[in-house]
């Protein structure tokens, strides 16, 4: 039974073309095929690490207005602390996924492939977590099962998208077909009778519960099942504004602590960067503060007491960026 895995890959610079490649050397180790698939331009040294590269420059994102979107919470962690922003999830890449998901499909198909099975690249594996990955699809393929799928342990409905593992038969013929925007319309309103927006992780779930599941192996808890492995090494930017000019810098609430407030940092591009922020107090007082982020990924902060009316946000030239009053804050700190 021949297996391949699809990797999805949309790299914007060369931080990210590392992590590719890191991911792609480690899962090597399993020793299937490997099936690229990118909306953005791949370099010849990717491609060559690769069995085969799909490229189409079409981006294909949701364009449409839904209904009833859900918020959805992104964490970053540090040593001491964990940070949680919470964004509406309107997920408009999740179309540019699923298209891409089954193409990949199709592909396999086409090249002769029985099974395959999707993960993010942007996961950082150890050993027990590559040994795991390839014991569960062995016993997939002698159990004669139709896949390995992890669902959210939150009873939330959705399909982890770190890792799944299928029967390429068993999806193109089980899962609702998505090539175009369109497809998916087509899906809410003759599956769910609604324009209600699903996230790719919800579609699949649904998708998977309308199947045989007595014939697939539904598991839990995919942090800990991997916890020698960390699953999330680059942070999203779908959803930063560009006002923002590369750094996220926002309110955060004190888990278990209401009386003050944290105004955090993170740099998200490779160059260093300063943030001059003026707070404003609801006493008329205000107080500068200074971010002084030197690289990628590196982040500031400060704890201050919690009657503020606002902040203004200005770059390393002085330029005013944006202002956040400090009302009807979600985003969360949590120190350990």
């Amino acid at each position: 039974m021949k297996r391949i895995l699809i990797l999805d890959a949309f790299l914007v610079d060369e931080s990210e073309d590392k992590i590719l490649l890191d991911f792609i050397s480690s899962i090597k180790k399993i020793g299937d095929d490997i099936l690229l698939i990118s909306n953005t331009k791949i370099s010849k040294e990717i491609q060559d690490e690769v069995n085969f590269f799909f490229y189409d420059k079409r981006n294909q994102l949701f364009t449409r207005e839904y209904n009833s979107y859900e918020h959805i919470s992104f964490f970053t962690n540090h040593e001491t602390f964990k940070v949680s922003n919470l964004f509406l999830n309107t997920q408009p890449h999740g179309l540019s996924v699923l298209i891409n998901l089954f193409r990949g499909a199709k592909l396999a198909k086409s090249l002769g492939y029985d099974y395959f099975y999707k993960m993010e690249y942007d996961a950082v594996l150890r050993d027990e977590s590559i040994n795991k990955i390839k014991e569960m699809n062995n016993s997939c393929v002698s159990n004669k099962k139709n896949g390995v799928f992890f669902v959210d342990e939150k009873g939330k409905g959705s399909v982890e998208a770190h890792y799944f593992f299928s029967e390429v038969d068993f999806f193109l013929e089980n899962f609702w077909n998505v090539d175009c925007e369109q497809d998916f319309v087509n899906y809410l309103e003759n599956e769910t009778k609604s324009l209600d927006f699903l996230t790719m992780e919800q579609f699949m779930y649904r998708n998977l519960m309308k199947t045989n599941v007595e014939n697939l192996y539904i598991k839990e808890n995919i942090y800990e099942y991997f916890n020698d492995s960390y699953l999330n090494s680059k942070h999203t930017k779908v959803f930063y504004d560009k006002k923002l000019n590369g750094c996220f810098t926002s309110f955060y609430l004190i888990r278990d602590n209401p009386n003050n407030v944290v105004i955090y940092t993170i740099n998200k591009k490779n160059e260093s960067d300063f943030r001059k922020i003026i707070v404003f107090f609801t006493d008329g007082t205000q107080s500068e503060v200074h971010h002084e982020v030197l690289s990628y990924y590196s982040w500031s902060f400060i704890v201050l007491d919690n009657k503020i009316e606002k902040m203004m946000v200005f770059d390393k030239e002085d330029n005013f960026l944006f202002e956040e009053y400090f009302e009807n804050v979600f985003n969360e700190i949590e120190f350990f």
